[in-house]
């Protein structure tokens, strides 16, 4: 699997195929939704893309090597540059194993394909962005991440502690004192 084109094409075939069988009949169908899949790059060790089908939208990152075995279902956190991810392992014959992330499930939100595929196009490149600081943080996710907002304030020396007449008042000068 070395050719973005030509694997976007096996998993477009291996997904239409599974919507004319298993899924034909399935009442969580969108019938004006087709198979498509979109933006298909290398990521680490890993050919990522969201894939559209009439009943899910998810983000696929395939294995450019053998990762040995794995049982499907299996899930696994996914390093991506927007955050973490769950995934969770599949397998089809014709794909090999991958790994799944649902972005939306079922499809009846989505009127056509068009707006389909330019939400998985967006949806994708929100992931594969590195998340901007918010202006609007005021620091607390540095401070949650262990880091501090503010660097702490210098030591300084404790104040000397007050003489009595100073604790108790005496030896101050004021217009309230007698003989003003």
């Amino acid at each position: 699997m070395t050719d973005a084109p030509a694997l976007s094409a096996r998993i477009e075939t291996a997904f239409a195929r599974i919507a004319a069988t298993r899924m034909a009949g399935v009442p969580v169908m969108n019938p004006a939704l087709s198979v498509a899949m979109r933006g298909v790059h290398r990521h680490g060790g890993h050919w990522v893309g969201v894939l559209v089908t009439p009943w899910f939208m998810n983000l696929l990152l395939l294995p450019m090597t053998d990762e040995g075995p794995r049982r499907v279902g299996e899930k696994a956190a996914l390093a991506l540059p927007s955050g973490s991810y769950e995934g969770i392992w599949g397998h089809e014959d014709e794909l090999g194993g991958y790994w799944s992330c649902s972005l939306f499930s079922p499809m009846f939100d989505f009127a056509d394909q068009e707006t389909a595929v330019a939400t998985a196009d967006a949806a994708l490149a929100e992931i594969m962005a590195a998340p901007k600081p918010d202006a609007d943080d005021d620091g607390m996710a540095t401070i949650w991440a262990g880091n501090p907002a503010v660097p702490p304030p210098a030591k300084t020396e404790p104040a000397p502690s007050p003489s009595r007449r100073a604790l108790f008042g005496l030896g101050q000068t004021g217009p309230w004192q007698a003989g003003s």
